[in-house]
Formats: structure tokens, C-alpha cells, sequence
């Protein structure tokens, strides 16, 4: 996921941006690029908006009303005045999403985004995401939640030890059968 997102260094091959090789973009084709990780990428002694300004800063970004709309898009505007510290798990991984959100990303990549959170922000969080492919933002989407695959995803690349297994359409490859029956009968032909 780093990799893909260009915070690791490519050992061989490519990885293309509208057919630019990832070392040869410019900063601006860079800030349409987009990571949430699995850990929480903030600061814990800030509070919500104090983390969303200063992140909004790396970008240049002063449009205090875009930050406020996504205070909104996430959920957080009653917990703006918080300390990042003393947000429930669902609503750090909103916060992690907020700003994963704030320079505007044409392609953003999440990595295991709801893990260990309530159904809640959990739903709430995927809702966010099908909005977003909805207005044509490319979503990269790592999860061990197979249903959340199947819910969100059009295309499906299945990796085993780095490797691919299957890529292509979701359904061409499953068929009529739920993704994690075929996840398990994919592992069990692996033992």
C-alpha cells in the first residue's frame, strides 16, 4: 500500500499516475494522491481541528470552509474542540479519514480503515467511501472484512505473499458465490 502510494521506493517495475511513472510527478500531481493507514496518523494532543489545520497546512490549504465541510462529510463537528486522545476508536479512524481527505485526493488509498471500530462509525465510515467512488475518486481498498469488499469494490486484486492471485472484475472472478466462500475455498486448495 505505501509502495502503491509513493512513501516506499519502487525495487522494479512501475507504478503509473495518468501514465506518469510516480518519480517524475510533480508536486501537484502528488497532493491528488491520498493514504489512510491502518495506525492512526494524527496528532493525539491536538484536538480534531487543530489536527485538520495543521495537515491542511502541508498542502497549503486555507480554505477553512472546505475543513469544516469535512468536520461535517465525517461526523466530527461536535468533537472539533476534542483532544484526538480521548476519541473512541470509530471516531479516530473518522479523524484518520478526514484527513486523508483534505487535499482533495483523485485516487486515495485506504488500508484496513475499519478495523476494530463499532458498527456504527463502521457503516458510516463505508457509506463515505461509496460517496467518494460515486463522484469518481479512484479508491484503492485493503481489508481482511471480505463484505466490505464485495459492498464497495468493482475490481479485486486477491495478493498471496506479495504475489497476484486473481485480478480483474469482482463478479467475473467469484461468480455467483460470495467472495469469502470463494476466499476460503482459494485457501484450502493452497494447503
Amino acid at each position: 500500500m505505501s509502495l502503491m502510494a509513493g512513501l516506499q521506493e519502487v525495487q522494479s517495475g512501475q507504478i503509473l499516475f495518468d501514465d506518469v511513472p510516480f518519480e517524475r510527478l510533480t508536486k501537484k500531481q502528488r497532493h491528488q494522491i491520498s493514504l489512510v493507514p491502518q495506525d492512526f496518523a494524527f496528532y493525539p494532543l491536538l484536538t480534531v481541528w487543530e489536527n485538520l489545520i495543521f495537515f491542511a497546512a502541508l498542502y497549503a490549504i486555507s480554505d477553512k470552509n472546505w475543513l469544516l465541510e469535512l468536520l461535517e462529510k465525517t461526523g466530527l463537528t461536535t468533537h472539533k474542540s476534542k483532544l484526538a486522545k480521548h476519541l473512541s476508536g470509530g471516531l479516530k479512524r473518522r479523524l484518520n479519514f478526514a484527513i486523508g481527505l483534505i487535499n482533495r485526493p483523485k485516487v486515495i488509498f485506504l488500508d484496513e480503515i475499519t478495523v476494530g471500530i463499532d458498527p456504527q462509525s463502521r457503516q458510516f465510515i463505508l457509506n463515505s467511501v461509496a460517496d467518494l467512488t460515486d463522484q469518481g475518486v479512484t479508491v484503492i481498498y485493503t481489508s481482511h472484512y471480505l463484505q466490505e469488499i464485495e459492498q464497495l469494490c468493482s475490481q479485486l486484486v486477491l495478493l498471496n505473499e506479495g504475489k497476484v492471485i486473481y485480478q480483474g472484475n469482482l463478479q467475473e472472478i467469484i461468480g455467483n458465490q460470495p467472495l469469502e466462500k470463494f476466499y476460503l475455498d482459494f485457501l484450502d486448495k493452497q494447503i
